[in-house]
């Protein structure tokens, strides 16, 4: 049933102690490698599609070896809030769903629901993989959405030829960062910028401003970029093999800027890409 306001969505989760990944349709929204106390939102309205869609949360001890505690606790939501609110004080929870990994026979457990939210969980298909520390979280979204570019690539296969094809798409947008063109790099985000600008309900040459890259450019003594690995990077598929990207050494973007004040600070350039008539494109 389709609601009468229009609304936009966020995530919302915290640990305390413990690393974490948080992915949607497993495109990977934030990581944090190290313990942490952390209580955050990120928006999704843009990887929000009509009817199924599932949130996928990371989160283990460091060492990874080392147990659950039973103070440990995971806790994800969904807000929601109108175009024009701010959703720091006026989003509302949708649901919230808490997991106690440390807990002997924990499952997780639905909190909370707000039965008038436009997305409701899929209550009998949440689950908790302890192998791999992810919690998995599918709901249902039955507001009318648009039709987003991650739901319209071509369907990738997992190969050598997918992977180096992808590369030297990487090493054209390396040869622009080098070159220090801005207007280029945000040129080959067009599409991000234009679905950006519709979830959020900002103008796009407001959302074209935000990912500018001058920072960099114009800063030399604090960032230089880095050399591409020479080594073959790993392809990571998403989406429904929609979406596509390269990582090296675990999670690392291979487009970075390292910070030569900070020694070992880097500012990864986060880039997913889809193959749509036979070219790569910047979704999101």
């Amino acid at each position: 049933m389709a609601q009468e306001a229009e609304y936009q969505f966020g995530v919302r989760w915290s640990v305390n102690g413990l690393a974490s990944s948080v992915d949607i349709q497993d495109i990977m929204l934030d990581f944090q490698g190290v313990p942490s106390e952390q209580n955050r939102m990120l928006p999704i309205t843009q990887y929000v599609r009509n009817g199924r869609n599932a949130l996928q949360f990371y989160a283990w001890p460091v060492p990874s070896a080392e147990p659950f505690e039973e103070q440990h606790e995971l806790r994800l939501s969904i807000e929601y809030w109108e175009p024009g609110e701010n959703p720091n004080i006026d989003a509302k929870t949708a649901f919230e769903v808490v997991m106690m990994p440390g807990v002997e026979d924990a499952k997780p457990e639905v909190v909370s629901i707000n039965s008038a939210a436009p997305v409701q969980p899929r209550e009998s298909g949440i689950s908790w993989d302890q192998d791999y520390f992810k919690l998995t979280v599918p709901f249902n979204n039955r507001q009318p959405m648009p039709t987003w570019c991650w739901e319209e690539g071509d369907v990738l296969r997992d190969n050598e030829a997918t992977r180096n094809s992808l590369a030297r798409e990487y090493r054209r947008l390396h040869a622009l960062f080098a070159a220090g063109d801005n207007e280029a790099l945000l040129n080959a985000a067009a599409t991000r910028t234009e679905e950006l600008a519709l979830a959020s309900g900002t103008p796009e040459e407001y959302v074209r401003d935000r990912f500018s890259y001058d920072m960099y450019f114009d800063n030399p003594d604090v960032y230089q970029l880095d050399d591409l690995p020479d080594q073959p990077m790993t392809l990571n598929l998403a989406a429904g093999n929609r979406v596509a990207w390269l990582t090296e050494e675990g999670v690392n973007q291979p487009l970075r800027f390292k910070n030569i004040t900070q020694e070992g600070r880097s500012a990864f350039i986060s880039i997913y890409f889809i193959r749509r008539d036979g070219q790569w494109e910047i979704c999101r």
